[in-house]
């Protein structure tokens, strides 16, 4: 072989030794490392993995839950609330409540939704929509006109 080819294919890296070359070369010992048990590489490598990075959301069910309320009274408010605060919609339905105390209930859901960043819609003229947050009420209005 030409020694231009011998030189370019050295270049490269394929290894190309003449016959006479061969006979010349001193034997060289190959140095064998020892392997590690498959056992023992397997612990090293989660020593080194990070720990798991998936974070977890709280555990919600597979449906949401609208709550339908028909408060009686001006103390039912705080369960109402406390469903709110879950991050649940809820209608609330004040059909069979005096006005006074519905509009006691309202003022005061109106209030906790604006502090929690939810919504109160009126549906009808005692129906209400109170949605938290993470909920948009959409429709095709702009809510009952009496």
């Amino acid at each position: 072989m030409s020694k231009f080819a011998t030189k370019i294919k050295n270049w490269i890296g394929f290894d190309v030794v003449d016959e006479d070359e061969e006979s010349r070369a001193p034997e060289v010992e190959e140095e064998v490392q020892e392997l590690e048990p498959i056992t023992a590489r397997e612990e090293k490598r989660r020593e080194r993995k990070p720990a798991n990075k998936v974070v977890e959301f709280p555990a919600q069910s597979a449906r949401s839950k609208m709550i339908i309320y028909r408060p009686v009274s001006y103390e039912d408010t705080m369960s109402i609330i406390g469903n709110l605060k879950s991050r649940k919609p809820i209608i609330l339905n004040m059909e069979n409540i005096d006005i006074d105390v519905a509009q006691r209930i309202l003022d005061f859901m109106s209030g906790a939704c604006s502090a929690m960043g939810g919504d109160i819609r009126k549906i009808s003229a005692k129906i209400f929509a109170v949605v938290p947050a993470d909920y948009e009420i959409v429709g095709n209005s702009d809510g009952y006109k009496e």
